[in-house]
């Protein structure tokens, strides 16, 4: 549709050439642009050519009727809103209503009165006018808030990363606070213990024995590596925290790598011995199973749960640690017969800086289990406790089979 001016163009079609010249007269001395058609067949084409904005239709057309012009004009979205009003010589009310029913806004009856014609076709193009102004503002309308919802859509997504990113800055702020506390505390006996054996080394050492500094000494040097550990502990938690580990994956022997790992633990703890075994099925006779995995962060998985099932457990315990395989995945499980795990505790587990409430004097930091939980999403595997106070506690780790 044109947007609709005084020069607005009507098209008038009728077979009589006397009413053409009539029609042309009186509505173009009123200002409008007239354009006439007297074969009813070339209709169709001209309103799709000169899209006027109102149509004069003869009902009677010898070659087809006006009502079938309608219909045809009615049907086609293009020109489905370009009023139309016929023009009729018949009394005949039912054409009338049917002209009506068809589509058309109007009728006129032939022979016409100049002040009705002019009154008619004015108040049309006038609703017309108003129609597609009504049309337009509706599509600004629409426009805007289809604009005012991406712009909230936008807003609610910068939401919620501002507010993702204001949670992970009040986890890391909550860390740092619990790290304060817990090395004002978990680093003074070690710290003591290095000031009293350096203090003796310093004060007696010309009263000691080549044993006792030695003593003294490894003393000094063990409780270096557990304030060592301690710090690693919380880097590694940290940098976990903030996202920053990446996965490498490399192709080795898992075999060799859990064999090796056990014999390192046992050489540091000679009260504990750790039961290593591997159950592949038939599937796998070989004694080595090349996969990728990433071995640091395996490494950090399987010592703490390593460590930890010796810390809690007797002296001369014995800890099972097992490799196997189930479809595509490969699990390990270490078992051992310490303290359990209290029912009441095993929900935050996995919780930084969280302890069991059975633990009594034995040293720790709480990040151990916090580290094996991020090293095992990290690696897209799961993590498996089952644990009862006073009888022990199984941890089962599994990882995606990923064939090297």
């Amino acid at each position: 549709m044109k947007i609709l001016t005084n020069h607005s163009t009507i098209l008038v079609v009728d077979d009589n050439p006397i009413n053409l010249k009539l029609m042309d007269y009186t509505l173009s001395a009123a200002g409008y642009n007239v354009k006439m058609e007297a074969n009813g067949l070339n209709v169709i084409q001209k309103v799709n050519d000169i899209m006027p904005n109102l149509i004069l239709l003869d009902i009677m057309l010898p070659d087809i009727s006006g009502f079938e012009i309608c219909e045809q004009l009615q049907a086609d979205p293009r020109t489905q809103s370009i009023p139309i009003i016929f023009m009729t010589a018949l009394a005949d009310t039912m054409d009338k209503v049917k002209g009506l029913s068809l589509g058309a806004v109007d009728y006129i009856t032939k022979p016409f009165q100049k002040e009705e014609l002019l009154a008619r076709v004015r108040t049309h193009l006038h609703l017309q006018s108003l129609i597609t102004s009504l049309e337009r503002q509706n599509q600004e309308l629409r426009q805007l808030t289809q604009r005012n919802e991406d712009l909230e859509q936008r807003v609610a997504e910068r939401t919620a990363k501002l507010q993702a990113a204001l949670e992970k800055e009040k986890e890391l702020s909550q860390l740092k606070s619990r790290f304060i506390t817990m090395a004002s505390h978990e680093f003074r006996t070690p710290l003591a213990i290095i000031s009293s054996s350096s203090g003796i080394l310093q004060k007696f050492s010309d009263r000691l024995s080549a044993e006792r500094k030695e003593q003294h000494l490894q003393t000094i040097q063990n409780t270096i590596k557990h304030i060592t550990q301690m710090l690693d502990d919380v880097l590694m938690i940290n940098r976990a925290e903030a996202e920053k580990i990446e996965l490498h994956l490399e192709t080795s022997d898992i075999i060799a790598f859990c064999r090796h790992l056990k014999e390192e633990i046992e050489t540091t703890s000679n009260q504990h011995t750790i039961n290593f075994y591997v159950d592949l099925g038939e599937e796998i006779m070989e004694n080595y199973l090349i996969i990728q995995f990433d071995e640091k962060i395996l490494r950090q998985i399987l010592t703490n749960l390593l460590t930890n099932a010796i810390k809690y457990s007797p002296s001369h315990n014995l800890v099972n640690f097992s490799l196997t395989k189930n479809n595509n995945q490969i699990l390990f499980k270490i078992s051992d017969r310490g303290i359990g795990i209290p029912e009441a505790d095993q929900a935050n587990l996995f919780e930084p800086f969280n302890r069991a409430s059975n633990v009594g004097t034995i040293a720790g930091t709480g990040l151990g289990l916090a580290i094996v939980k991020k090293c095992v999403d990290l690696h897209q595997g799961k993590i498996n406790v089952e644990s009862r106070a006073g009888e022990g506690t199984t941890f089962t780790v599994s990882l995606p089979f990923f064939k090297g």
